[in-house]
């Protein structure tokens, strides 16, 4: 009998390990929102549309930055981390008008934003934010880069502009490191050559952002954490108050896939592709 009571314990122990261990390495990989996730106040159900296939999907090249610019959706693409490619579309059946490469240390581009002439870009390998004449570049087929600052972080994912206290501001998220959105002056940033001196404030997010857009009342965010994808609409003022997404999100949407990447707004409808269906899709946001 002592022999079976010390068995099970022994079983125990190591179940309680294994369990402590899993913990230990969720944590660690700044995963920790995956034990500490509460349920969201309201949820809502999104309606998304199917618009058709990402460029080279049939390669296994994975959609990453998204905005909405002059009337068109830009997307750009990452070629398995060796090149990153823009490329313009018309949202009335996503014809594909005009393309332009990255600069070659932006392998991963995956986020983008569009302030009316200029391209803000960021880049999830090479860490920089990049300022690029848009209709330069489109017309050349190559980047026309206007200039480039680190972002400090390591895990550089979205990022979109916003009108915060009367002035245009650019926020960028960092992937699973820092777990941390910032929102800052991104021309100062560039006059500078560094982010940490120009930030406005920075929140605490889901650690799993990868999509960010604002439709000027709100500012939405994409996570996407292996098969549990959403979209928190935020409250600006609250997330500076607080820091905390989380006590910033009013409602949750589901996203429409299992791999969902950046946000563009059009004025109406929010647009977003998935990197595992390689697809595009957008939605109407109901008002809350």
């Amino acid at each position: 009998m002592i022999f079976w009571i010390l068995g099970a314990a022994a079983v125990l122990l190591g179940a309680v390990a294994v369990a402590a261990g899993v913990a230990a390495v969720v944590l660690h990989r700044g995963n920790w929102n995956l034990l500490l996730r509460r349920p969201p106040r309201r949820v809502g159900s999104l309606a998304w549309e199917d618009l058709g296939p990402t460029p080279l999907g049939e390669k296994r090249y994975t959609p990453q930055g998204m905005t909405y610019a002059n009337g068109r959706i830009l997307l750009a693409n990452s070629w398995k981390d060796t090149k990153s490619r823009v490329y313009e579309f018309d949202p009335d059946g996503m014809k594909l008008l005009r393309t332009f490469d990255m600069p070659p240390d932006a392998v991963h581009t995956s986020g983008l934003a569009f302030d009316g002439r200029y391209l803000w870009a960021v880049d999830h390998i090479s860490n920089r934010c990049y300022k690029i004449d848009l209709e330069e570049s489109l017309r050349a087929g190559e980047p026309r880069l206007a200039g480039s600052f680190p972002t400090g972080l390591d895990g550089t994912s979205a990022c979109c502009l916003l009108e915060w206290d009367g002035q245009t501001c650019l926020a960028i998220s960092d992937y699973r490191r820092s777990n941390k959105t910032h929102v800052i002056r991104h021309e100062e940033a560039l006059a500078r050559g560094e982010m940490a001196s120009c930030t406005v404030f920075s929140y605490t997010n889901e650690g799993f952002s990868q999509g960010l857009v604002s439709d000027g009342r709100y500012l939405y965010e994409a996570e996407n954490k292996a098969g549990i994808d959403i979209v928190n609409q935020m409250a600006l003022a609250v997330l500076e108050r607080t820091g905390s997404a989380r006590r910033a999100t009013i409602r949750q949407f589901n996203a429409p896939g299992g791999g969902v990447e950046d946000l563009a707004w059009d004025g109406e409808r929010i647009y977003t592709s998935d990197e595992i269906a390689l697809r595009f899709y957008r939605t109407g946001v109901p008002d809350v």
